[in-house]
């Protein structure tokens, strides 16, 4: 092959993955945005079978994202909040348990018992490059849970947190809850 067909060539692959990276930005930008935390977490609550209690917390206040719920073993609800990974999250938290309320925090496939920020940057950063390439199971946003249970409640069966940011979800689209209606928590 002569030489400007080999340039023509490559001009055309580097031409291929530009406009390849710019449609995947575009929907992974939209993905995103349309992330609605507390809408997910009240989709896997209620896939486990648990009750949904109110959140005596509205919108526009910040806590009106938590998840309330109740688990049959339990007399008192556990709760989750939904919070950004570079967020100290124990002040709001504060707010919402009592404290001695057992404490997990959840981040894609990963699980703590202390909040861990550099660990869950690390795991955004790994599965945001894998989104880039099409590999990654997870929708790159970057949301945590912490989950907190009353001291008292020993649950008999663990949630797979993990289903929150699959983006196979179909509630991730359109912010649903999975019963059709709109979640009336904000992200």
């Amino acid at each position: 092959m002569n030489r400007i067909a080999i340039r023509g060539l490559c001009l055309f692959a580097l031409l291929a993955s530009v406009a390849i990276r710019i449609h995947n930005n575009g929907a992974r930008e939209a993905m995103t945005a349309e992330f609605d935390a507390s809408a997910a977490v009240a989709a896997v609550v209620r896939d486990h079978g648990y009750q949904l209690r109110e959140n005596p917390v509205k919108p526009p206040m910040v806590l009106s994202v938590v998840v309330y719920f109740q688990r049959p073993e339990c007399a008192r609800a556990s709760l989750v909040l939904p919070y950004f990974i570079n967020a100290e999250v124990a002040p709001l938290l504060s707010r919402v348990t009592d404290p001695g309320f057992d404490r997990h925090f959840y981040y894609m496939d990963g699980v703590w018992d202390e909040q861990s920020r550099v660990s869950m940057f690390l795991q955004w950063a790994k599965y945001a490059v894998l989104d880039i390439v099409g590999a990654s199971p997870y929708v790159p946003v970057k949301k945590a849970l912490v989950l907190a249970d009353p001291k008292d409640c020993h649950p008999s069966v663990e949630i797979d947190w993990r289903s929150v940011w699959e983006k196979d979800r179909p509630h991730h689209a359109a912010g649903v809850d999975g019963s059709g209606a709109t979640a009336h928590h904000g992200a």
